[in-house]
């Protein structure tokens, strides 16, 4: 499974932005880079409390939930051992609720053990000033902010479709025979079909070539004109290819098989995160993915046994 690893300052902007857009003048920012938020990343003031999260090591259900009730635990400890700084931050403002905002959580435990927390709290004795009668930690994602989402995304007032020409022919004689078409040649010939019919391999060796550069100039027109947009797809693409060497190394499957599978799921995976974009734009981009592993990536796929 490929997961989504954020940067947990880039996480953390993410967040602020969807929270500024839902609750406007109605939440209060708590900055960091002077001794530290203190396990509050924001507050509202009807009570209800934030902290933003993305763990480092998101690479399994396991390693994922373990970091995410590390992170409860610290944050709420930091709360209660501080009860003082707590209520300055708060003034009047008694918290009923505390959420965890994170990229994704997979595990019913983390849910039983934020039930568990809020327990623990409740029943603290003497209660913390800043703790209403009723107490509740709970986890979300920002799919909780989908037309915020929706609006920090998209951009445009139709969904995004960039055109780029095809490239010259010319392209297709010099890259044969180079490093860059042995590369692409030597994974799909691992298809008995193309290994055997040379003429094939030639012509989809080429179009991988022709998505490779259309891509090329889709993303540079994506930075220049739709950053925002830009940053998503760019974030999505580094999470997948800082993983994809690994994890296709241990798949006994012919490699055109992969390459289907990693298209599906990076083009649903970009149409979440930027859906200002078409449908149509996200599969040329998944497959020019896909095109620039093969081309930059000296791994072999392996035959099926």
């Amino acid at each position: 499974m490929i997961r989504e690893q954020w940067d947990g300052g880039e996480w953390e902007e993410h967040c602020r932005r969807l929270l500024a857009m839902r609750y406007d003048s109605k939440i209060q920012f708590i900055p960091a880079r002077d001794g530290g938020d203190g396990g509050l990343e924001a507050f509202r003031l009807d009570g209800v409390a934030y902290q933003c999260y993305a763990p480092e090591e998101a690479f399994s259900v396991d390693s994922q939930t373990k970091s995410q009730k590390k992170k409860i635990y610290t944050d709420l400890k930091k709360i209660c051992d501080d009860v003082p700084g707590t209520c300055r931050l708060l003034g009047e403002i008694r918290l009923h609720t505390w959420i965890l905002m994170t990229p994704q959580f997979d595990s019913r435990t983390l849910v039983e053990y934020a039930r568990k927390k809020s327990h623990e709290i409740l029943n603290l004795t003497p209660a913390p000033a800043w703790r209403a009668d009723t107490f509740e930690i709970l986890i979300i994602t920002d799919e909780e902010f989908a037309a915020e989402r929706t609006r920090l995304f998209g951009e445009v007032d139709a969904r995004l479709n960039i055109d780029i020409p095809r490239v010259d022919d010319s392209y297709f004689a010099s890259a044969a025979g180079t490093e860059i078409g042995e590369r692409i040649d030597a994974k799909l010939s691992i298809d008995q079909v193309m290994a055997s019919d040379p003429e094939f391999l030639a012509e989809c060796r080429n179009e991988m070539i022709a998505v490779f550069f259309r891509g090329q100039g889709q993303m540079e027109l994506l930075q220049r004109d739709y950053p925002t947009l830009y940053q998503a797809v760019d974030r999505r693409l580094k999470n997948v290819l800082s993983t994809l060497t690994m994890t296709v190394a241990g798949i006994r499957e012919p490699g055109f098989e992969v390459m289907a599978t990693l298209v599906r799921k990076l083009t649903d995976g970009l149409q979440t995160d930027a859906p200002g974009l078409s449908s149509v734009l996200c599969e040329q981009i998944a497959w020019y993915t896909v095109a620039d592993w093969l081309i930059r990536c000296p791994l072999k796929f392996r035959r099926v046994a």
